[in-house]
């Protein structure tokens, strides 16, 4: 056990969690501080990533929120390699600083699944949508070179999308055969280009992926579930060892039809009609990370036809 051990023990209060996360650890775990960032870090335990993050934030799909000045302070002493014990609900972090608890067992926990939507979508949603996010210049902001192969894998996974919009008004079982087997061959050279593509600890051609995988969900998973699912069987085919661990497990996290609330945000929006209140909640996406929230808007684009 590291020396801090001995050291006062600081109890750090949970605001919220994903229930995803939480039902990804078990009773007892040890594990290490993975990764840490300006705002945020993650614990991983046997495989699994947990995102600590602060309120300030939006909660994400594999982790937990915590007061803000508490992760201020323990971003000042928690470094990379850092031992986590997680034993009767609670984690502790072993840093120089001392032991940092953080209870998990009885915590609120918010549902981070992507709703689909029940019929389809509502008129001129595709529009105000299109035309929203064309007015941010996206490709501007991309940190995926975009050059003619990363055009093509983006209008594949758009067109696939097209052809989900098919399914939802035919039925997944009136969908040509060839046309669909075109698309899904298709759509898996597009992940196969874009899986780990790209710099950083969540890659630029991951986060297209992510958001895309999360409007199909959102647009499709209600009417055309089978012809959505290639799309995320050509994810999880693809997925092991393509990529970092952090982007392996938002990947895995949106194959299981979960989203950051960010995310969440913004299909709640579409969901009312809402959409005077649209812009502000995609600025909140683009602010995520360097080019994160750019790529995972470009994706989240091509699910609704744009071509950008």
């Amino acid at each position: 056990m590291p020396s801090s051990a001995s050291s006062k023990a600081f109890e750090v209060g949970i605001s919220s969690a994903s229930s995803y996360a939480l039902s990804r650890i078990h009773p007892s775990m040890r594990g290490t501080v993975h990764s840490v960032f300006n705002t945020s870090f993650n614990l991983e335990f046997d495989g699994n990533l947990l995102h600590v993050g602060s309120i300030g934030g939006p909660l994400s799909c594999i982790g937990l929120s915590v007061d803000a000045e508490e992760m201020s302070s323990m971003l000042g002493s928690v470094r990379a390699g850092d031992r986590a014990l997680l034993h009767n609900g609670v984690v502790r972090i072993y840093s120089l600083a001392g032991v940092s608890e953080l209870a998990v067992a009885d915590v609120p926990r918010r549902d981070c699944s992507v709703r689909p939507l029940s019929k389809v979508m509502r008129p001129g949603m595709d529009i105000e949508v299109s035309g929203l996010l064309r007015s941010l210049d996206l490709l501007e902001q991309t940190g995926l070179p975009w050059t003619e192969r990363s055009i093509s894998a983006v209008s594949a996974l758009a067109r696939f999308s097209a052809l989900c919009f098919a399914a939802d008004e035919q039925g997944d079982d009136q969908v040509d055969v060839d046309r669909f087997q075109a698309a899904e061959r298709a759509v898996h050279g597009a992940v196969e280009y874009l899986m780990g593509r790209g710099l950083g600890l969540t890659p630029s051609g991951d986060d297209i992926l992510m958001g895309f995988g999360t409007a199909l969900r959102y647009l499709h998973g209600t009417l055309a579930p089978k012809t959505t699912d290639a799309f995320f069987r050509a994810v999880a085919e693809e997925l092991p060892g393509r990529t970092t661990a952090v982007s392996e497990s938002y990947l895995q996290a949106m194959c299981a039809g979960q989203a950051n609330e960010d995310y969440l945000d913004v299909l709640a929006l579409l969901d009312s009609g809402n959409y005077g209140e649209l812009p502000s909640a995609f600025d909140r996406v683009l602010s995520m990370g360097h080019t994160s929230g750019a790529d995972s808007l470009l994706g989240f684009a091509a699910a609704f036809g744009c071509l950008l």
